[in-house]
């Protein structure tokens, strides 16, 4: 009975800290908000089942600059492996399997990757990487990811295709293999409104 209390007080504060852009009560600023805000966001799949969204924040580093000043459009695919790996922590697994899953350790081979880009995002800037699971078949997952500037543009939308293998102990060689049921359990694909297309932004 606690816990089911303490899920609906939660789910409470989910919809006050989503709906409410002033500081609410119990929040010292409105840092303290917004950091409440992206923590609830990328773990809302504790409260409400199987997780098909995660975010993460993220500044440009210099060094993922070009000589326009630019970020160089091949970091874009670091970051979404980034929040990738994120996305598997925050549901207490990893991208590489540890030792003791012995036969049923996964890797995740990337079969395809793509972006479009849209706005810019220079040094010092922060944006949001926001990760949706677009599709999950029996032995492959496809993730969307859009970038979102903090000004509400959208910067670039990509797409990795990574397929479930493992290594098969007679050739040593990877072989694709079904999701084992204890990730599978844990992700599905997200409703259709939230893998829609934005409307384009207008360019700069």
């Amino acid at each position: 009975m606690l816990e089911a209390v303490t899920i609906l007080k939660v789910k409470h504060l989910v919809q006050l800290l989503a709906v409410q852009p002033a500081c609410p009560p119990g929040f010292a600023t409105k840092d303290d908000h917004r950091r409440g805000l992206r923590l609830i966001r990328a773990h809302s799949w504790f409260l409400y089942g199987m997780a098909h969204r995660f975010e993460i924040t993220e500044r440009v580093q210099f060094s993922e600059t070009d000589m326009a000043g630019i970020v160089h459009f091949s970091n874009f695919y670091r970051y979404m492996e980034r929040v990738e790996h994120a996305f598997f922590r925050s549901l207490g697994m990893s991208i590489v399997d540890p030792p003791h899953h012995g036969s049923e350790r996964v890797g995740w081979p990337r079969v395809h990757a793509a972006c479009d880009y849209f706005l810019p995002l220079k040094f010092e800037d922060e944006f949001r990487i926001e990760l949706l699971v677009e599709e999950v078949r029996p032995k492959v997952v496809r993730y969307l990811f859009r970038f979102w500037r903090m000004d509400g543009g959208l910067s670039a939308e990509g797409r990795i295709t990574a397929a479930c293998v493992s290594k098969d102990p007679e050739t040593g060689r990877m072989k694709a293999v079904h999701i084992p049921d204890r990730i599978r359990g844990q992700i599905e694909a997200a409703p259709p409104e939230l893998l829609a297309r934005p409307a384009k932004p207008a360019q700069e």
